[in-house]
């Protein structure tokens, strides 16, 4: 995986000066290797990890390169760049991947085609202006290129506020896209970039032959289709390390490797006293894994936030700041990196567990994708109404029709949207952060499973129902250890009795571990890192406090203090403070990327 920049410019001097440029900016992270692949017109560049699979060619015929591992459908077949060239000149609209990669194909009458896994969550962006094309896994070197016109886009900021994250592929700068998922960007000069649809997560019906199967005959396909997708991604030719948290998707891909005999080592994000920890030793202790304990501090927050500020943008909201402590983590164990990354979606439920068939809507729907950014009466005072006229309610409109553009069926609506906004940009931004130490493999970006899931029964999905009875059916020694769920019930899957009768007694307990919290001290992994009060959120405020005044033309600044008080003093949130901290945390971001791109 890489941090890449491809330029397109039949100005040879032009396009060398801006190489030279931005090659010493390129590396987000320290001890990446810069390589290049240039042909006529074209040059590409990037920044990776010594160990990245990567593949590059260049013939008479034009330059091709795939960062990642491209993977043909219903094999274990890894795709190299000549290959890639072949197949996207002959037919590249049905030339598509699993796996977790970028791509590209340059021809020699200028013609580019560019794209990525089939989820999108491989960050590609891009430019055209005229015989210009400027494409990357992050717009921050754009402006470095005398072609580009550097201009804030309204709705992109908005799109960002309302949904925590990228809304119809717009960014903070007028006319740089994000490429859509599934979508093929395809361009020649002096012409608009075309997108060629590849993949599309499939409609689900009442009539369709997975519901007329028993609970018990879909489990054995979602059991089989699992296994399949685990070896074809992490074959046994290599090693790996396991991201295992104390919860339920990382336990069950832990199962399914020591099934296939697989035996990576396992790293768990936290101090010793986390819940997550605590959680997570056990299963790697029960399946012989090597186990390691990551931990990020605090003290290093203010540097990744710029980081994540100045190379994502905003695309993900600003929750993940302390995940650019990653790399440099990553880099001591083998270069793969097994991960559940959007597995609790695909197999765990096909939209907020809290939702049901029949109280599912868009309205309830996007309650839930709101909860964790900015609500459109807060935005509409925040906003200055001369710079952002009815952006707000304009693009609320969007998404509703967007939503309902996916399918007929409710259900399918809300799978889409899920997968396409909310787990692509949140949960999906994770992988790129996570390549520069190790590359990443999502089991899930896979066409087989994701086409099977999608047509489950919704019922067999709802409240993890099926993943449980996998977990315990498959894998009933990992059922048996305490559970994580991100709060303090940590009751296995599988109990004895005696367990039964202690579980009851946590309820007794709450009113003593929420007296804990409001003391600054909170067991759960990831209450304690989000928590926008501990030392590392009050240092990033503290770096962006300068640039208040600056968005004094965006923003009524008597509405950011409200909602953003100074750093010195405590920010009051409700019961669920990781929600509700999302939308103050993305306006921090915002703050800090002003300071060198407004």
């Amino acid at each position: 995986m890489a941090n890449f920049i491809i330029l397109i410019d039949p100005d040879s001097e032009r396009r060398s000066h801006y190489i030279k440029t931005i090659e010493p900016l390129l590396p987000p992270v320290a001890n990446l290797v810069t390589h290049s692949c240039s042909g006529g017109n074209f040059h590409a560049i990037w920044a990776a990890h010594p160990q990245a699979p990567i593949s590059t060619v260049t013939t008479a015929e034009g330059a091709a390169i795939i960062w990642g591992e491209a993977i043909t459908p219903d094999s274990s077949t890894r795709i190299d760049a000549a290959r890639l060239q072949r197949l996207w000149h002959n037919a590249p609209a049905t030339s598509y991947f699993d796996g977790y990669y970028a791509a590209v194909v340059y021809e020699p009458d200028g013609r580019l085609m560019v794209g990525a896994d089939v989820l999108g969550i491989f960050p590609v962006y891009y430019y055209t202006h005229q015989d210009v094309a400027l494409v990357a896994s992050s717009p921050e070197l754009f402006p470095y290129h005398p072609k580009f016109q550097t201009q804030f886009n309204p709705a992109g900021l908005v799109g960002i506020l309302l949904t925590n994250g990228l809304f119809k592929d717009q960014t903070l700068w007028q006319d740089v896209q994000r490429l859509s998922a599934g979508h093929l960007l395809t361009w020649q000069p002096e012409t608009s970039p075309q997108l060629i649809q590849q993949y599309q997560i499939p409609g689900s019906g009442p009539d369709h032959p997975y519901t007329q199967l028993s609970f018990a005959e879909q489990l054995d396909q979602l059991d089989h289709s699992l296994n399949q997708a685990i070896a074809r991604h992490a074959p046994a030719d290599k090693s790996y390390s396991l991201l295992l948290s104390g919860g339920l998707d990382s336990r069950m891909l832990a199962g399914y490797l020591d099934q296939q005999g697989r035996q990576p080592i396992a790293l768990t994000l936290g101090i010793p006293s986390d819940i997550e920890m605590q959680c997570a030793i056990p299963v790697a202790r029960t399946l012989g894994f090597n186990h390691r304990p990551l931990n990020i501090s605090f003290k290093q927050y203010p540097t990744y936030a710029e980081t994540l500020a100045n190379w994502d943008h905003l695309a993900s909201g600003y929750n993940w700041v302390m995940n650019w402590g990653l790399p440099s983590a990553l880099a001591q164990f083998p270069p793969n990196l097994v991960t559940g990354y959007l597995v609790d979606r695909v197999i765990g439920g096909k939209w907020n567990y809290s939702l049901t068939p029949k109280t599912l809507s868009f309205d309830t729907f996007f309650a839930k994708i709101n909860a964790c950014a900015l609500s459109q009466n807060v935005l509409k005072k925040l906003l200055r109404p001369d710079v952002f006229g009815d952006l707000v309610a304009d693009t609320l409109e969007q998404i509703r029709e967007v939503y309902i553009s996916y399918s007929p069926i409710e259900s399918a609506r809300a799978c889409c949207f899920e997968y396409y906004h909310r787990q692509r940009f949140h949960i999906g931004s994770m992988a790129w952060q996570a390549c520069f130490g190790a590359w990443p493999i999502l089991p899930v970006l896979d066409q087989q499973l994701l086409d099977m899931t999608a047509k489950f029964p919704v019922q067999s999905f709802a409240h993890r129902q099926a993943q449980n009875q996998l977990v315990c059916t498959h894998f009933p020694q990992l059922a048996r250890l305490p559970l994580d769920r991100n709060d303090f019930n940590v009751e296995p899957l599988l109990s004895s009795p005696t367990r039964q009768r202690l579980a009851r007694l946590f309820f007794l307990q709450l009113k003593w571990r929420r007296l804990l919290r409001k003391l600054g001290y909170d067991r759960r992994y990831y209450y304690r890192v989000y928590d926008i009060n501990n030392p590392g959120w009050k240092a990033v405020r503290y770096l962006a406090e300068p640039q208040r005044q600056q968005i004094g033309e965006l923003f009524d600044l008597d509405v950011l203090e409200q909602l953003l008080p100074p750093p010195h003093l405590p920010i009051k949130l409700g019961f669920d403070p990781i929600p509700e901290s999302s939308g103050l945390k993305a306006l921090l971001g915002f703050l800090l990327w002003s300071k060198d791109h407004l």
